[in-house]
């Protein structure tokens, strides 16, 4: 059965945090030309903070949407936060500007790569070595260019239901919550 495509917003740190994301959302949730991104203009300054800043504002917005088949999805790198972290953090921001939490049916699917994306990239195009303890980003840069690794390939691997298994929980949780987290886009409201 096909999906019906939604639109709404990617809001990320950077150009990879768009890389993977784009290709994963538009494998199955969101039509041509449907997924506004939001991600730090020029790389210029701490993309988690820049993140952080716009995300209560997003919320909003997406709420005003209600009705539609709108969704909001979050990339925040854990970088040296864990997964829990992150989301207390973005909880927080919530909390200043006096919204409620996210809800557990509404279409706000929060991702928090740990340590970063490149890790995740890394993990599912064969890695067995990244955990989230490790900076990982020239890795994937290297293996990038050998051809071995890539965003692409990295959303591609995603459905590959045999990655989903206990050494990924265990080595990767932030990624097995991502899993979980993608489900959000299903939701009918």
């Amino acid at each position: 059965m096909r999906r019906p495509k939604l639109r709404g917003a990617l809001l990320c740190e950077d150009l990879e945090h768009e890389r993977f994301f784009r290709r994963l959302l538009s494998t199955r949730w969101f039509g041509e030309g449907k997924l506004r991104v939001e991600r730090i203009p020029n790389n210029q300054g701490a993309g988690d903070a820049w993140v952080l800043e716009r995300y209560a504002r997003e919320v909003r917005y997406a709420r005003s949407k209600r009705g539609e088949s709108y969704a909001l999805v979050v990339a925040i790198d854990g970088d040296r936060y864990k997964l829990q972290e992150r989301l207390q953090q973005l909880d927080q921001k919530l909390s200043d500007e006096s919204l409620p939490m996210r809800a557990n049916a509404e279409k706000i699917a929060i991702f928090v790569p740990t340590r970063s994306i490149e890790t995740w990239e890394l993990w599912l195009c064969g890695n067995r070595e990244v955990d989230e303890n490790g900076d990982f980003k020239e890795l994937f840069k290297a293996a990038e260019g050998r051809g071995e690794a890539s965003a692409r390939a990295a959303a591609a691997a995603w459905f590959d239901t045999t990655e989903q298994n206990e050494i990924e929980q265990r080595r990767l949780p932030s990624l097995t919550a991502g899993r979980t987290e993608i489900e959000r886009l299903d939701r009918r409201k």
